[in-house]
C-alpha cells in the first residue's frame, strides 16, 4: 500500500476524449486528482475487498446468516476466484460486518460480532481481532467492550492494532497484547496506526476545554507514557469517521462525500502529525450554493473533484478543485434550465461510478450532467427512466426517448440510436459503446418479456425472459444503486420485485433478486 504524505495528489494523464456526441477536440490536460479515500479498501456486502501485494484480490466478509466470517481469494494472473475459506466461526457468535487492512501480503481484520444474535442498530460487544500472514491461517483474539473501528497494520505486515474499550490490542511476534490507555475528553470515533517498530499512534477528537475541540494524538511504544499532541482540526468532535491509510496517514470525514475528507499525516514516525490536506468543502474560492440544488461534490477514478450546484436552481455551475493549491478554480456554467427549477436526482451509490455523473431533475425534465478529465461538461436528456450502472460501476447507461447514451472512462459519451419508451423499461451498459434493454415485445403487452441489444440501427432482440410479468399498466421502475448488487425495483399496481440485467459467461440474462 502506498504511503501518502503531504497533500494527497495523483497526477494522472487521461488519454480518453469525449467521442460520439462530442467527437474531435484536443486531448485534455493532466488532471490533478483528489482521492484520499481511494487508498481505502473497497466495501462489499458484509465486508471489504483488499488488493494484496502480489495483485491478488481478497474478499473478507460476514455470512448472510451472520454465523461465520469467510475469505475468498482471486489470482491476479488468471482472474479465477478460489473456494471460500473460514476465517472465523464460533458457537453462538454472530458477525455482521468486517473491516480490514493489508500490507506486504499480511491482513488484519476486525470482525464486528455479538453473542447470540446480530443487530444493525447496536454497537457490537463481542468483536474479534484477526491476523494472517498468508491469508490461509488466522490468529484470533476477542476484544473487550464496544469495538468497531478499522484496524491498523504496519508497513511490513508483521504488526496490527485494534481499538477496544479502555485502550487497544496489538499483534506482533509476541502474539496479541492488550494495552490500557486513557483518552480523556474523547468524542465519538477514533483510529490507531502502528509502525514496524511497534509504535502506536492513537488519534481521536476531544474537547480539551470549553468550546475548544482538538484532534489529540497519543503516541507510544509498549506501555511507555504516551506523548501528547494537539492538532487543530475543524469538526474534530463531530460524529465523523476516521480511517487509517498506513502507519503515517489517516483520513477524517465522510467517505461517501469526497468534498468532506481531510488528510492527517506525518512524514515519518519521528515527526509530528499535521493536517496535510484540508477538506475541499472548506477550501478557499468555493462559490457554495444553497437551497434546492445546494453544492455537492463529484469525482471518479483519475478525474478531478468538481463542486456542482445552483443558488437559484436554474443555472447549474461547476468548479474544479486544485489539490496542489488546495483551492477552487473559477465557476463555469454546465447547464441552463431556463425558466425551470432544478433539484438533485439520484446521486447515491454503494460504489462510486467510474465516470463523473450528476443527476438533476428540472421541473419534470431529467438530466445527467457529465464530464471527462479536462473536457467540457455535457447535459444528457434522460427522460423519466432511471440510468443503469454496470456491475462494477465503471459504465453508465443514460436512457432517452429517442437515443441512449453510454458514459465510460475510455470513450466519454457515446450516443446510440434507439431510445427507451416503455413505462417499466430499464437499460444497462454493455461495455463503453453498447447497451442492453429489458422491455416488452410491443406496446400494450405484459412486461417484461424480452432482452434487446443496441445496434447501429436501434435495438435487436436477444432473448425472451422468464420473469413474472406485469400487466400493461406496469407503474414504473426505479434504480437501486445505494446497495450492492446494483439493480432495479419495478412496480405494478399490486405487486413488484427487484431485477438485475447481467452477463453470465458472455450471455446476457435477467434475474430476480431480493428487494
Amino acid at each position: 500500500m502506498s504511503r501518502i504524505t503531504g497533500v494527497i495528489v495523483a497526477l494522472a494523464t487521461t488519454t480518453a476524449v469525449l467521442t460520439g456526441s462530442t467527437a474531435g477536440g484536443a486531448a485534455p490536460p493532466e488532471a490533478r486528482v483528489w482521492a484520499p479515500s481511494a487508498e481505502l479498501p473497497l466495501e462489499i456486502p458484509g465486508g471489504v475487498e483488499l488488493t494484496l501485494a502480489d495483485g491478488d484480490l481478497l474478499r473478507v466478509y460476514a455470512a448472510e446468516d451472520h454465523r461465520a466470517v469467510w475469505a475468498r481469494r482471486q489470482e491476479a494472473g488468471t482472474g479465477v476466484w478460489g473456494e471460500r475459506s473460514v476465517v472465523l466461526k464460533r458457537k453462538r457468535l454472530s458477525c455482521g460486518d468486517v473491516r480490514a487492512r493489508t500490507a506486504n501480503g499480511a491482513v488484519v481484520v476486525l470482525a464486528e460480532c455479538d453473542r447470540g444474535s446480530w443487530s444493525e442498530d447496536q454497537a457490537p460487544v463481542a468483536s474479534v481481532a484477526l491476523h494472517s500472514a498468508d491469508t490461509v491461517s488466522w490468529s484470533a483474539y476477542e476484544l473487550e467492550g464496544e469495538a468497531y473501528e478499522e484496524p491498523g497494520i504496519s508497513p511490513d505486515g508483521s504488526r496490527g492494532v485494534w481499538l477496544e474499550s479502555g485502550g487497544y490490542v496489538t499483534w506482533g511476534p509476541e502474539g496479541f497484547t492488550r494495552r490500557a490507555l486513557r483518552t480523556p475528553g474523547r468524542e465519538y470515533t477514533a483510529t490507531a496506526t502502528i509502525t514496524d517498530d511497534a509504535q502506536v499512534s492513537y488519534l481521536y477528537g476531544a474537547n480539551v476545554a470549553p468550546r475548544r475541540c482538538r484532534l489529540l494524538v497519543l503516541t507510544r511504544t509498549g506501555d511507555a507514557a504516551p506523548s501528547r499532541q494537539e492538532v487543530p482540526l475543524r469538526n474534530a468532535c463531530q460524529d465523523t469517521n476516521f480511517a487509517n491509510v498506513d502507519s503515517d496517514t489517516t483520513v477524517y470525514g465522510d467517505f461517501t462525500d469526497p468534498g468532506h475528507q481531510t488528510v492527517i499525516s506525518r512524514p515519518d514516525a519521528s515527526s509530528p502529525w499535521a493536517v496535510s490536506a484540508i477538506a475541499p468543502a472548506t477550501a478557499p474560492g468555493l462559490d457554495e450554493a444553497h437551497g434546492r440544488l445546494s453544492t455537492r461534490y463529484f469525482t471518479a477514478p483519475g478525474q478531478p473533484l468538481h463542486a456542482v450546484g445552483s443558488t437559484g436552481g436554474r443555472v447549474v455551475r461547476a468548479q474544479t478543485y486544485d489539490p496542489v493549491r488546495q483551492a477552487w478554480g473559477p465557476a463555469t456554467t454546465v447547464y441552463d434550465a431556463g425558466t425551470r427549477r432544478c433539484r438533485w436526482g439520484d446521486n447515491w451509490w454503494a460504489r462510486p461510478p467510474g465516470v463523473v455523473i450528476a443527476a438533476v431533475s428540472c421541473s419534470g425534465r431529467h438530466m445527467v450532467l457529465t464530464t471527462g478529465a479536462g473536457g467540457p461538461w455535457q447535459a444528457l436528456r434522460m427522460g423519466r427512466h432511471p440510468y443503469g450502472l454496470s456491475p462494477d460501476g465503471r459504465y453508465v447507461a443514460v436512457p432517452g426517448r429517442s437515443r441512449t447514451h453510454v458514459v465510460s472512462p475510455e470513450l466519454g459519451v457515446v450516443t446510440l440510436p434507439g431510445g427507451v419508451t416503455g413505462r417499466c423499461d430499464v437499460v444497462v451498459p454493455d461495455g463503453p459503446d453498447a447497451a442492453v434493454l429489458l422491455t416488452s415485445a410491443g406496446r400494450h403487452r405484459e412486461w417484461p418479456t424480452v432482452l434487446k441489444a443496441s445496434t447501429t440501427e436501434g435495438w435487436r432482440t436477444l432473448s425472451r425472459t422468464r420473469l413474472p410479468t406485469f400487466p400493461a399498466d406496469c407503474i414504473g421502475a426505479d434504480s437501486s444503486n445505494s446497495e450492492l448488487p446494483f439493480r432495479f425495483d419495478v412496480h405494478g399496481r399490486w405487486t413488484g420485485y427487484a431485477v438485475q440485467v447481467v452477463q453470465r459467461d458472455g450471455v446476457w440474462t435477467v434475474r430476480r433478486t431480493r428487494a
